[in-house]
């Protein structure tokens, strides 16, 4: 349809004839493009990259720097909600809705094949504002048996941020923490 537009140059010029040649381009190129497309030059591939020159090296060791204190900060601010007294596991969990924050502690037996005795399960349940002021404190207890068995309390949601809990089972006492989703 358009093959036979001729376009490139104004009205009554002659049209631009562009000529490639390789080896008068290369004769002026620094010698490191010669040696390149001649194939003199072997590229540096994979890990070795990453120290082949000082700025690679500085690159290198910041970002080791930067997953190194990533993993410790995570490591530290890390919440720990589940602890284990005995074969008796236990998973504190925290969710705000419509002006209250509902707090679960699930109990659940890790020994299914070994029929345990019914120990006394007494948690402490404190609620933490963003202040790390205790808002609210309740106290829960249960006698466990079997099987998967929960605790749960309420509160109001006064910016409360963070669920901390004590609990005692078998004269053993274990603290487990968790943030509130919201």
């Amino acid at each position: 349809m358009f093959e036979d537009v001729d376009e490139g140059h104004a009205e009554g010029e002659e049209p631009i004839v562009f000529r490639y040649n390789r080896e008068e381009r290369l004769k002026n190129a620094p010698q490191i493009v010669r040696d390149a497309y001649d194939g003199k030059m072997k590229p540096v591939r994979g890990f070795k990259i990453l120290w082949v020159n000082k700025s690679n090296r500085y690159i290198l060791l910041s970002l080791v720097i930067f997953i190194g204190f990533v993993w410790v900060f995570t490591a530290i601010t890390n919440t720990k909600s589940y602890a284990k007294i005995n074969n008796i596991a236990f998973e504190l969990s925290a969710f705000s809705f419509q002006d209250e924050v509902y707090v679960t502690l699930k109990i659940n037996d890790k020994s299914a094949n070994e029929k345990s005795p019914p120990v006394k399960v007494t948690t402490e349940v404190f609620f933490i504002n963003n202040d790390n002021q205790i808002i609210e404190k309740k106290e829960l207890s249960l006698v466990y048996r079997d099987g998967e068995e929960t605790l749960a309390t309420k509160a109001g949601d006064y910016d409360i941020i963070r669920v901390d809990a004590i609990i005692v089972a078998d004269n053993k006492e274990k603290e487990v923490t968790t943030a509130v989703k919201h």
